[in-house]
């Protein structure tokens, strides 16, 4: 996630049925944050999911680390 209360944090969603598009959820703080970037490898897909109070700085730092493959 980047921004807000859990910026930098990293979740692990299973889904059974193959979607369309990754799926927005919502912060600690009740703000609901929206995937702007996915990436798709064989084992597993990645998405970045932006608070609405995020920096430029941090989307760009989680932009990054999913491209990089980032733990």
């Amino acid at each position: 996630m980047a921004g807000g209360p859990q910026d930098g944090q990293r979740f692990v969603r299973h889904f059974y049925v193959p979607r369309g598009t990754p799926p927005a959820m919502r912060a600690e703080d009740g703000k609901v944050c929206c995937p702007i970037a996915t990436h798709t490898a064989e084992q597993a897909s990645r998405c970045v999911v932006v608070h609405p109070n995020a920096t430029d700085e941090q989307i760009e730092r989680a932009v990054d680390d999913m491209v990089s493959g980032a733990p």
